[in-house]
């Protein structure tokens, strides 16, 4: 094992290689020497890589110097964890209660399957109330899944139930399709008598639908063997399925064609690129199951229409330079339903520049 110094050493070395800095000190705050999500999702991976640990994105909001992560790393190392998973469902700590109310947000993943998206809010939350992301755990999608929304929340509201307790409040936030996940949520604490404070949905579609024709079929498997029939796999025999073609490009997959994989479902599919902007530094076995994730959860995206009404104030946050304003969410509430902008567009929303402002309405809608 090695020695709390090694650990150190270690963390150091990886702060400069992302930062590209070998100035650091050990009270270096992590964004303040120009860390950003996307440099923030590298040192997890490689803390986790280097130390063998699963670390959450809660372990850099709240870990946000050397020395912290240090002393994080030591005690996981040294004391042990587990990670509480049920089913599919991950609940994710993205800012610890400060214990001043008994509102806790949960914060739902977006089409990726993950709650990177929100970590400039989180750290807008840090301090001010208790924030929880809900993910879908990426390991049960060595192959693609058939899945639907309402089966997510179903998973989702049982997650917060077990870990969280019944007696919880809950304001639910979700931006792009976690808005149409955490509708499907609210619905479910109605009929277990009790209601969300308020479902917050940040620039939600409300239907998820792509304007061009070739991205309509995204994913389909005449897409996956038109995409994969470039690349150096072999393992499945002609009309073979989509999980056969999986399984062999897994087993397939060295390093150069994984970079070129990643590169071409990125130029192909551009939402892919926005919500995993990191998939060529994942290792094999991530690589298929993150990108198999999201297809799995796009796909049932593609086939869910909001039914039904619940009883909790609806807030729809639209982005100024997005068209994902639709009038429909109105009539999905028996409560109160405002509609507020947000300045900017679909993504930037919840960008560091924009998530002081995000989380200002967030906070003061849930004040009431």
């Amino acid at each position: 094992m090695q020695t709390e110094d090694e650990v150190r050493a270690t963390i150091s070395e990886l702060w400069s290689q992302v930062l590209e800095n070998d100035q650091l000190t050990g009270d270096t705050d992590f964004f303040a020497a120009g860390g950003s999500s996307l440099k923030s999702l590298v040192m997890l991976t490689e803390l986790n890589d280097a130390f063998e640990t699963e670390f959450e994105i809660a372990d850099l909001v709240d870990c946000r110097t050397i020395d912290q992560q240090v002393t994080a790393v030591w005690n996981r190392l040294t004391r042990g964890t587990s990670v509480t998973r049920d089913g599919h469902a991950v609940l994710v700590p993205l800012t610890r209660d400060p214990g001043r109310s008994d509102v806790t947000f949960v914060a739902i993943h977006d089409v990726g399957g993950d709650v990177y998206g929100y970590l400039g809010l989180a750290g807008e939350f840090s301090g001010r109330a208790g924030l929880y992301g809900l993910k879908a755990a990426h390991e049960g999608f060595e192959v693609p899944r058939t899945l639907s929304l309402a089966g997510l929340a179903e998973e989702y509201v049982a997650t917060l139930e077990s870990q969280l307790g019944a007696g919880r409040r809950f304001v639910l936030v979700g931006w792009s399709l976690g808005g149409l996940i955490g509708f499907e949520m609210a619905k479910l604490f109605d009929e277990l008598g009790r209601p969300a404070e308020r479902l917050v949905l940040v620039d939600s579609p409300y239907e998820l639908d792509l304007p061009s024709p070739d991205d309509a079929g995204l994913f389909t498997p005449e897409h996956e063997r038109a995409l994969l029939a470039g690349f150096a796999w072999d393992g499945a025999p002609p009309g073979a399925s989509v999980a056969e073609i999986w399984r062999a490009v897994r087993a397939g997959l060295d390093a150069p064609a994984k970079d070129r994989l990643a590169a071409e479902l990125h130029r192909r599919f551009p939402l892919l690129a926005r919500v995993i902007p990191h998939l060529a530094g994942l290792n094999d076995t991530e690589f298929v199951c993150y990108v198999n994730r999201f297809r799995s959860v796009f796909q049932a995206g593609r086939k869910h229409r909001p039914e039904g009404r619940t009883t909790a104030p609806v807030d729809l946050l639209t982005a100024s330079r997005s068209r994902n304003f639709d009038a429909r969410w109105a009539e999905h509430t028996s409560a109160a339903f405002r509609r507020l902008s947000l300045d900017g567009d679909h993504f930037s929303v919840l960008d560091r520049a924009s998530a002081p402002a995000t989380a200002r309405t967030i906070l003061a809608l849930a004040a009431g």
